[in-house]
């Protein structure tokens, strides 16, 4: 995740892939959406289709291999699901991105603090948690962020799941099933981003909420962010400030007007102190 100053000099710290790479894991990733989608005997039966077709080249006398055989089977795929070509993907591609990476696109309230948005980088990790806050997983997906989504229901989540690979963002977005406030640490560690919703925390008490959202943020990197969504029939994310003691609240847009609707409690985690960097990186060449 950028820092502020690293945002203003538009310096990304990590290279970005070129549209050739994501071009091969787009059709690598559509070809293992269609295997996963095929029954055990359906599989051996594309695995005979295939090895029939190469018995058709026989005067080439090449060595059949389990390496050979599966790239016979993912051109047997790929030729079944008519994937595109290079040239059309890459037209398709800039046109669906551009338009998945609005938050209109997903009917994400246009009063939701989005302030931590440019500073995402492709890679950096987020946690989106509940119903009400599947909309920024699929957002935040679109950006190229690593999202981990978690929810309590186990058809819910196989919904989100099909949802986004119909998007083709499967690569950006891994799905997790777990009861509100049991989630696993290694699940959550080294987040930059946390989106929650209001309705994941109401089943808590006040203590585990406080416990959860410590460790949360005892989990988030410095300078990241922390966004509350609201939900029906549950407290307003305004009730959670309480918890973030330290961090910097950022006020969503339309939040000072009267009697104008909450589109969510945005926090930032303190930046670590350039000293302390420079340290850091001193240590790390001593030790070296």
């Amino acid at each position: 995740m950028l820092t502020a100053l690293q945002l203003e000099q538009q310096r990304p710290r990590r290279p970005l892939p070129s549209l050739k790479q994501l071009y091969h894991e787009y059709i690598l990733q559509r070809i293992e959406d269609y295997k996963n989608g095929l029954r055990r005997n359906e599989l051996l039966n594309l695995a005979n289709e295939a090895f029939a077709e190469m018995g058709t080249t026989q005067e080439a006398q090449f060595v059949l291999t389990e390496v050979l055989m599966a790239d016979c089977v993912d051109r047997l795929i790929n030729r079944r699901l008519r994937l595109p070509s290079y040239r059309r993907w890459l037209s398709q591609f800039k046109e669906l991105r551009a338009a998945q990476r609005e938050p209109t696109h997903w009917g994400i309230d246009r009063r939701c603090p989005l302030q931590f948005l440019p500073r995402m980088e492709q890679g950096d990790a987020a946690v989106v948690i509940g119903p009400d806050a599947t909309p920024l997983a699929f957002l935040l997906a679109a950006h190229e962020v690593s999202v981990v989504y978690i929810g309590s229901d186990m058809t819910y989540v196989d919904q989100v799941e099909s949802r986004v690979a119909e998007e083709g963002l499967s690569e950006w977005c891994t799905t997790y099933v777990a009861p509100p406030g049991r989630w696993p640490t290694e699940v959550i560690a080294r987040t930059h981003v946390l989106v929650m919703d209001t309705g994941t925390l109401e089943p808590l008490s006040p203590r585990e909420r406080r416990e959860v959202l410590l460790t949360f943020q005892d989990h988030t990197e410095a300078g990241g962010a922390h966004l509350v969504l609201p939900s029906n029939r549950s407290l307003a994310p305004a009730a959670f400030v309480s918890f973030y003691s330290g961090w910097h609240r950022e006020a969503a847009p339309g939040e000072k007007r009267r009697q104008a609707k909450s589109g969510g409690l945005l926090v930032s985690k303190p930046a670590e102190p350039e000293s302390l960097r420079v340290a850091t990186r001193q240590s790390r060449g001593a030790t070296a």
